[in-house]
């Protein structure tokens, strides 16, 4: 019997090299918040990730996600881009850690114009991790399957 798993990987035959196994245990965990203001690029992202067994809840910028935290959102993981009207990604993150305390919330934080300056800047403010967009999904994939283990 050749049975299939999510990934399109046969079961009983060795998975590619750039397979990323997700386990179950993470598909049951919070949700990933994300957060950019390209609705279809956010969109895909959830979908995408939601095909792996995640699930997500967006916002179209850094002031609805603080909105959603604040309303009692609760989170294992947020992905963010850092170009964004009204509140940009660097200053959710600021933020985000006077709404989080005690919790381990991780950031990953996406830019099409990528600079060390916002690289520097975003780890310094506690970015788990900054990503250039686009991005490879496998790696993302891997990156989001990382974050989350606890």
């Amino acid at each position: 019997m050749n049975v299939e798993t999510k990934s399109g990987v046969a079961s009983g035959r060795e998975a590619p090299e750039n397979h990323v196994a997700i386990p179950v245990l993470y598909h049951m965990s919070k949700p990933i918040l994300l957060i950019d203001d390209d609705r279809p690029f956010r969109q895909a992202l959830r979908l995408y990730l939601e095909n792996y067994g995640f699930t997500c809840k967006e916002a179209d910028d850094g002031r609805e996600a603080l909105v959603l935290l604040d309303g009692g959102l609760d989170v294992d993981l947020i992905i963010s881009d850092y170009h964004m009207p009204v509140i940009n990604g660097l200053n959710f993150l600021k933020s985000l850690s006077y709404r989080v305390k005690g919790q381990e919330v991780r950031v990953i934080l996406m830019s099409g114009n990528m600079t060390k300056e916002i690289e520097h800047e975003a780890k310094q403010a506690g970015a788990f991790e900054v990503i250039a967009k686009p991005c490879d999904h496998q790696e993302l994939l891997a990156l989001v399957s990382r974050a989350c283990q606890k």
